[in-house]
């Protein structure tokens, strides 16, 4: 089985922005007023496997989730079969999420903590990193 990383972000809307539109949310990216990027692990046999199990612990079932067509509008998902290269949609505890990509992970590397999840580096290099940066022993300028 192999492990994928799940890239989305996460958009609360301005106050009194009122009820999430799914089928126009591509299309009016400025009215929210704060994006969360997040990153989440999913081992599946496959890529299309592992969003569809990241789609069933997100937004419950297949209902839940629209895909951006090419006319920049939400359009409901038909069947199951996710394509990992498409942009979905859907809304979480009051929230916009919206579904970036996928990269298959790297066994024994995680997400750097350093580049915001760009890239992997190995676990020990980043528990290293993310002790020290937690400890406040990191002064800048000094090496």
């Amino acid at each position: 089985m192999a492990r994928f990383r799940v890239f989305y972000v996460e958009r609360q809307p301005k106050e009194g922005g009122g009820q999430i539109d799914l089928r126009a949310a591509a299309s009016r990216p400025g009215s929210y007023f704060k994006e969360t990027d997040w990153e989440e692990q999913v081992d599946a046999a496959n890529a299309t496997a592992a969003l569809d199990s990241f789609f069933r612990e997100h937004a419950g079932n297949a209902e839940g989730v629209m895909i951006i067509q090419e006319d920049g509008l939400g359009h409901p998902v038909e069947g199951i079969d996710y394509d990992p290269d498409r942009t979905y949609v859907w809304v979480e505890e009051g929230k916009l999420m919206e579904y970036q990509g996928m990269a298959e992970a790297t066994e024994g590397a995680v997400s750097c903590p350093l580049c915001d999840g760009s890239g992997e580096v190995d676990e020990e290099i980043a528990q290293e990193f993310t002790d020290i940066w937690h400890n406040n022993e990191y002064v800048e300028g000094e090496s």
